[in-house]
């Protein structure tokens, strides 16, 4: 799940942080904490897209009870919560922070495209020409946010 920010969990048997350049140091904090509680951890930081094909095999080695933070620009987030959830972990199991802007893909419930918006909570669909505001719905399936037609 992402959040604005991140808290150390209790109770777990081993933390593993995950940051790219972007991410260091907003788990600088949790890091200490950990160090401080003597609590088992591995600190990753990723400089490349490529040395991220090391994430799989170090999660999947991983014992039930450990739990994941991951940090960085969206993109990384991204693509580090998906190998997570994809070699078991579940939603209960990370906590996750973007660093940076965001867009939202959003999905015409009239015409199903898809459009990219920024923070506007209502946009025109490019597909179909209507008027659509920004719900909370999302579909992790499709990876997006479902776009209502706003009523005048």
């Amino acid at each position: 799940m992402n959040q604005d920010h991140l808290s150390l969990m209790e109770g777990k048997r081993k933390f593993l942080f995950c940051a790219d350049s972007q991410g260091v140091r907003s788990l600088y904090i949790l890091v200490s904490q950990a160090i401080d509680e003597n609590a088992p951890f591995d600190f990753h930081i990723f400089q490349e897209e490529s040395e991220e094909s090391f994430v799989d095999e170090w999660i999947s080695h991983q014992k039930m009870g450990t739990y994941l933070y991951i940090s960085g620009a969206v993109d990384f987030v991204k693509r580090i919560q998906n190998k997570a959830l994809k070699i078991g972990f579940t939603e209960h199991d990370f906590q996750s922070l973007p660093i940076g802007p965001a867009k939202k893909k959003l999905v015409c419930c009239t015409c199903h495209g898809e459009s990219e918006v920024d923070v506007e909570p209502h946009i025109t669909c490019a597909h179909c020409g209507l008027e659509l505001e920004v719900s909370d719905h999302y579909s992790r399936r499709l990876d997006a946010y479902l776009g209502y037609v706003t009523i005048r």
